[in-house]
């Protein structure tokens, strides 16, 4: 049988596979055995596996039901008090386990529902669900080529088609990451390695700012390297930076406008200001980070005209696109997809398929322009591991700081292959056209005021009450239990809720959550 090929076990020769297994076990060594190799796993698996998803099965329909709260607890102390997650000294029968992975699902947090407004994710796609159930049994690491040669091919394939639908160029590549804050700050990180060559590689941020004083001639604090970004930009960028060794201090927060984004005027004033002073307390710019798709208004920034700036001054442009990114899945001729305009002009790219794109978590990509900026961070020439210099080998964790990798692409790749590059782009225009019909209906409710909203309009929308606070209502809606969303301040100094309308909630849903929000007709 081929490597590719495909051999069906009939339970006939799983059965003698058992036999078999245990008379070897009888003639074996006298060591008494682990308890984690009692049995052969097929048969293990085959027993649980089936009543685990059996369960798992009736739990989502559960929540599709209507019948479910879509927060579990109406309290978090309550829910505190009432979970039991101790651990045993002794291992448990299987009865008790397998209650126990039911009373785990009937006390989370059930997306299924489609009532889960809250984050900036809801229920996956069941293809990566079975993409996540496949990822366990290979139990590969994706760091080099021969522990996981056809889930480093689906990697390299899922980078190269994202560089491809945001317009990189032939040399871009790209990499998966635990989540987009680990893609910013790998995106940090390899902008500071381009700067002076190895120099921030071999010396960090003392020889950096060591070259910046012999080669620029920058003093004290001015020979800082700096982030620039937005007000509205994600928490994760200051923590790049400090993972990066450059401190949370050395983040710029640039204001944003009324729609959430990075005012592009103030930018370029203050990357001149920094310039022109070679002892500017907040240091020299070395980078700017833009959004696409800010975590409240879901705001995007114009990359075009930031892109501009950035070449002006000889700066890194990344841009974390962990939410809106997914509108590369437009077609080029909707006008939606303009709010990526100029995204194919930046050195790096976070996009997250584990949330716009129902993919299970994680599933983040750094995308960058240039695949040799992905060489230096963690090439070194230990034999041990890595056998082909990092130039021509195929280990994909020559590309990160890490070194064991799950192999999330399959997942992505899966839901692709599912549904296709169309597919994908429809899922995002249901979604924005539910966006515009709910807002257009907020409009007409008297008892709630409409906060700051991105422009164009993307996923999510943020209201409040004029006669009741915001946690309040809040409060009402999380002991009701129906509807799960949250809130959060903006820059007004206000408290507003935030709707975020996922493409695959129905409408008679958001029609529900507006009666609950005020509005008089009955549905």
């Amino acid at each position: 049988m081929g490597p590719l090929g495909v051999q069906r076990v009939k339970r006939r020769d799983l059965a003698l596979h058992r036999i078999k297994w245990r008379e070897k076990d009888r003639r074996g060594c006298s060591q008494r055995m682990t308890p984690l190799s009692g049995e052969p796993a097929s048969a293990e698996l085959e027993r649980l596996g089936t009543q685990c998803l059996a369960t798992a099965t009736e739990w989502i329909a559960y929540g599709e039901s209507g019948e479910a709260r879509a927060v579990p607890w109406p309290s978090v102390d309550a829910f505190r008090a009432s979970m039991d997650v101790h651990l045993p000294e002794q291992g448990v029968d299987e009865r008790t386990l397998l209650e126990k992975m039911r009373a785990i699902l009937y006390n989370s947090v059930n997306p299924w529902t489609e009532r889960f407004l809250e984050k900036l994710y809801t229920a996956p796609a069941v293809v990566s669900i079975l993409g996540d159930m496949l990822l366990g049994v290979m139990n590969a690491s994706v760091h080099v080529f021969s522990a996981s040669p056809i889930l480093t091919m689906i990697e390299e394939q899922c980078a190269a088609a994202l560089c491809e639908r945001v317009g990189l160029g032939p040399r871009a590549d790209g990499i998966t990451m635990p989540g987009g804050a680990a893609s910013n700050t790998l995106g940090v990180q390899v902008a500071l390695l381009q700067k002076f060559g190895g120099v921030y590689r071999r010396g960090g941020v003392y020889a950096l700012m060591k070259a910046y004083r012999e080669h620029c001639g920058r003093t004290e604090r001015g020979a800082f390297p700096a982030i620039l970004t937005s007000t509205s930009a994600h928490f994760s960028i200051a923590r790049a930076a400090v993972a990066a060794g450059l401190g949370s201090d050395a983040v710029v927060k640039i204001r944003a406008d009324e729609h959430g984004r990075m005012d592009v005027y103030e930018l370029e004033r203050m990357c001149a200001e920094m310039q022109a002073d070679p002892a500017h307390p907040r240091g020299v710019p070395l980078i700017v980070c833009a959004t696409s798709g800010t975590t409240v208004l879901g705001a995007f920034d114009n990359v075009a005209a930031i892109a501009e700036v950035c070449r002006k001054y000889d700066l890194w442009l990344h841009v974390d696109a962990s939410w809106g990114g997914a509108a590369v899945f437009l077609p080029h001729e909707v006008p939606e997809r303009s709010v990526l305009a100029g995204l194919e002009k930046a050195h790096s790219i976070t996009i997250n398929p584990h949330k716009l794109l129902g993919v299970t978590h994680q599933c983040s990509f750094l995308l960058v322009h240039d695949k040799r900026v992905l060489i230096p961070p963690s090439h070194s020439d230990d034999g041990y591991l890595f056998h082909a210099p990092a130039e021509d080998t195929m280990d994909m964790a020559t590309k990160t700081l890490g070194c064991g990798r799950r192999g999330d692409a399959l997942k992505f790749y899966l839901v692709w292959l599912r549904y296709g590059t169309r597919g994908l782009g429809d899922h995002i225009a249901q979604g924005l056209r539910m966006a515009q019909a709910l807002w257009q209906r907020l409009q007409r409710i008297p008892s709630l005021e409409l906060g700051p909203h991105a422009d164009p309009l993307f996923l999510q929308i943020c209201v409040r009450p004029r006669e009741q606070s915001v946690r309040a209502l809040h409060a009402q809606l999380q002991a009701h239990g129906q509807f799960a969303v949250d809130y959060a301040p903006l820059d007004d100094g206000q408290e507003y809720l935030r709707l975020v309308v996922h493409p695959r909630t129905p409408w008679h849903v958001y029609e529900q959550l507006l009666a609950h929000l005020g509005e008089s007709r009955s549905y």
